[in-house]
């Protein structure tokens, strides 16, 4: 019995005490690396869950950001064209024609122009060239931007001018609009091929604040706010 307690190392015996004492060795050092990179794991899947809940916050934020960034825009430019309510945009006026006086070059050629009453008051509260460095004789004159103390007076002269369709100065077409904010006009113009449709088949049509066509047919009038509904 002692002899076999004494087996040298090399022996059968020896030998397998030896392999299984270095499995259990490397089966030690695999169970704790698993586990450690089940640890580690975990803390990833943490981490990621943490920045996945960021992230869904942040956008939550964001489109709230978002969604007040678009009411205050929206917010201005309805400002700015409230400021606006009383304006009209005159177009083709050839630069110089004023002399240096908008309103008293508007005053005496409007009425005649527009076939209105001579003795309209136009209650003009400011007119004046649009903003801009003097054009060259090739190109566009600048508008003129027409403020009205009174609002009616404003429709009066817009309305006057869509009746009588074609306004001629001096062999100059001279249009008038409503003065917008970009943004708006912008709007206006998406309408601008159903208008000129409607005005080639005689349609009664007209824009509204915002940005509304409504269509008088047959004594009915529908109201559209997009071009596709129109």
């Amino acid at each position: 019995p002692r002899a076999l307690l004494a087996l040298p190392p090399d022996s059968p015996a020896g030998m397998s005490d030896n392999l299984a004492g270095n499995i259990k060795r490397i089966f030690s050092i695999l169970q704790s690396s698993v586990d450690n990179l089940g640890r580690k794991i975990s803390a990833t899947e943490s981490r990621i869950s943490t920045i996945e809940d960021d992230n869904r916050s942040t956008v939550s934020q964001l489109q709230h950001l978002q969604s007040r960034i678009t009411a205050a825009v929206d917010c201005i430019d309805d400002l700015e064209n409230q400021s606006r309510r009383n304006n009209v945009r005159i177009l083709g006026f050839p630069e110089g024609a004023e002399a240096g006086n908008p309103i008293a070059f508007l005053i005496s050629i409007l009425p005649e122009l527009l076939g209105l009453d001579p003795a309209t008051d136009l209650d003009f509260e400011r007119a004046h060239r649009s903003l801009g460095p003097h054009p060259p004789p090739d190109r566009r004159p600048r508008a003129f931007i027409v403020k009205f103390l009174r609002y009616t007076v404003r429709e009066k002269i817009l309305r006057a001018a869509r009746e009588k369709g074609n306004v001629i100065w001096k062999d100059k077409k001279i249009s008038f609009y409503p003065d917008l904010s970009r943004d708006l006009q912008q709007r206006w113009q998406k309408f601008a091929e159903v208008r000129r449709q409607l005005q080639t088949q005689g349609i009664r049509y007209g824009m509204f604040y915002p940005a509304t066509l409504k269509v008088t047919l047959n004594g009915v009038t529908s109201a559209y706010s997009s071009p596709e509904e129109a």
